[in-house]
């Protein structure tokens, strides 16, 4: 009988650590609250570090012309500009794409989707080794359960001495099509937030920015007015603004985002993802840690289900793991994610960077890590 695995949540790391056990052989179930395709609130920009392994599980992404981004620009609302070539660098997705053909690439790899469905509860049944996910109408078992459900999760432990965030901030993304250069990935800075821009596939770029919400209940809840009043005091995001073509009028939206370090195993399940705790944006490497928790953990549960390893070890393998690849980015993120909300202390930076651009270096390869 094959060992079989439930992950409860669909997005971008669910998806690829379903893909990775399928082809593994092992039994896979993913319990995802949506439906795909879909839009998702994200900067779709992926550190080339996650490349080998995307177009590993799923090689129809080799077929498909997506932008190399190579060099980064920092702005504020002064005139001062900070340039770069990245390291690494990565290229340029949506996550309507992308999640789908990781979707697809699921389905033919066996793997079985409970859509539009929440995973309400886990069972543990100490009898066996096994667990039990409570859907609505229905009782899924397992030898194991993942958990990808994102940074709202509902099986996370409520643990306020671990919060990392405290500031309540929204998040506002739109496709658009202006003439830009693809290799370049932006962040302007703004008072309260910051905005990036890449380009992704079908020659369109990605608009999306961060901001307090406090600054949005500033002009009664208006979107279009906090970007007049707010953003457009970076002259260059108004440009920017002004010289694009909306794919979607509407923007998509998300708040409560906050930027914590959780519990890599917690409540009976190995937590990949932003489940496991989020970065900032503005390092742009969440996807990346994504992708790097599925790898590390399909492999860590293949030897634990070979009898390699126990159950002991293989928490403590994940958790060890996840601490010491993580822990550190995140809490750096957080500081930067700060520093962003103030143009001042963005353009002392911005300074600071083009007196002594090698500080600038050394902050990328701390907020990024090898290809895997």
């Amino acid at each position: 009988m094959k060992k079989s695995v439930i992950i409860i949540g669909g997005g971008l790391a669910g998806l690829a650590l379903s893909i990775d056990l399928g082809k593994r052989g092992y039994d896979v179930t993913v319990i995802e609250k949506g439906n795909y395709p879909r839009h998702k609130v994200c900067g779709e920009y992926i550190s080339i570090e996650s490349q080998n392994y995307l177009f590993s599980i799923c090689p129809v992404l080799m077929e498909i012309k997506l932008p190399l981004i190579t060099h980064f620009k920092l702005t504020s609302t002064g005139n001062k500009e900070f340039h770069s070539r990245l390291d690494l660098g990565g290229f340029g997705i949506s996550r309507y794409l992308l999640e789908n053909l990781l979707f697809e690439e699921a389905r033919m790899k066996g793997v079985h989707f409970h859509l539009n469905s929440k995973a309400i509860g886990i069972q543990e049944n100490p009898i066996d080794n096994t667990y039990t996910v409570l859907l609505k109408n229905e009782k899924i078992n397992a030898a194991l359960v993942c958990n990808a459900s994102g940074r709202k999760s509902n099986f996370e432990v409520a643990d306020t001495t671990r919060k990392m965030s405290e500031t309540n901030l929204i998040a506002v993304k739109y496709h658009v099509r202006l003439e830009r250069d693809p290799s370049l990935i932006e962040i302007h800075s703004f008072p309260g937030g910051y905005c990036g821009i890449s380009s992704i596939e079908d020659n369109k770029a990605c608009l999306c920015y961060i901001v307090k919400a406090s600054k949005l209940k500033d002009v009664q809840n208006s979107i279009p007015i906090l970007e007049k009043e707010i953003l457009f005091k970076n002259k260059r995001l108004k440009k920017i603004f002004n010289s694009s073509t909306f794919v979607y009028t509407e923007p998509l939206t998300i708040s409560g985002i906050n930027f914590n370090i959780k519990h890599p195993f917690s409540e009976n399940t190995f937590c990949i993802g932003d489940s496991a705790g989020s970065i900032a944006p503005i390092t742009g490497n969440g996807m990346s840690m994504g992708l790097r928790s599925a790898f590390v953990l399909a492999s860590a549960i293949d030897t634990y289900f070979s009898d390699t390893i126990s159950m002991v070890e293989l928490k403590s393998e994940y958790t060890s793991f996840w601490n010491k690849e993580f822990a550190t980015r995140v809490r750096l993120s957080r500081h930067f994610q700060k520093l962003s909300e103030s143009p001042r202390l963005t353009n002392i930076t911005i300074g600071i960077f083009n007196v002594f651009p090698f500080l600038a270096q050394g902050i990328m390869k701390r907020t990024h890590g090898q290809p895997f």
